[in-house]
């Protein structure tokens, strides 16, 4: 994979849309930030509880816009950058970006003692993994549903997952990112496998 392809699906997916989850991670910070000296230690954790799902769901938008609706697909199979590289690398790029708003949004504040639940710094795996988790959510459902419809809902549902069902009671780091982590490199591995079908890929397009 090329330099030049990398960033040609940088422009393609439009650095707008990819500066997304830095933006709101930055402003979850800030927002802990502008409280952590002002409310209780309850209401502050409780502010940030909601607002890091916030974080996650945009990260979860950004993917399903990122790798879905791309009439080009014919096109990408017809050339050496398939068009299953050309969604795992924009997977990829989603990925990398939304971590690095997990960062943005977990440093300031664990260093400032208002990350909720802190246990250090290996506490960024928090925002970290669940990002890596919602993109490959969104990444498998592309890659067996391409309609933006059926991506969206997986989303949302990944999303429910961990914010209702699965952190506020699975409260031990390793398993608590662990396992999600291991199923999204499942995940990974069904969407790689699948996109490796070109005639079901363009089936799929001609479909919808």
């Amino acid at each position: 994979m090329t330099q030049s392809a990398v960033l040609a699906q940088f422009r393609r997916v439009g650095p707008a849309l990819l500066s997304a989850p830095v933006l709101v991670g930055a402003l979850v910070a800030i927002a802990g930030a502008a409280t952590a000296n002002t409310w209780t230690v309850a209401q502050a954790a409780t502010l940030l509880g909601w607002l890091t799902q916030v974080f996650t769901i945009t990260v979860g938008v950004t993917a399903a816009v990122a790798l879905t609706g791309d009439p080009l697909v014919e096109l990408h199979e017809s050339t050496p950058i398939s068009f299953r590289a050309v969604q795992l690398l924009r997977a990829g790029i989603v990925a990398i970006v939304a971590v690095v708003g997990g960062l943005v949004m977990f440093v300031p504040l664990h260093l400032l003692g208002a990350w909720p639940r802190d246990t250090g710094w290996s506490s960024g795996l928090v925002p970290a993994g669940a990002a890596l988790f919602i993109v490959a959510v969104a990444l498998a459902a592309a890659a067996f549903s391409g309609t933006v419809s059926t991506v969206t809902i997986s989303v949302v549902a990944g999303w429910i997952f961990l914010s209702l069902l699965w952190d506020p009671y699975i409260l031990h780091l390793l398993v608590q990112r662990g396992i999600p982590l291991a199923a999204a490199a499942v995940m990974t591995w069904m969407a790689w496998r699948r996109l490796g079908n070109t005639e079901k890929n363009i089936a799929k397009v001609a479909v919808a």
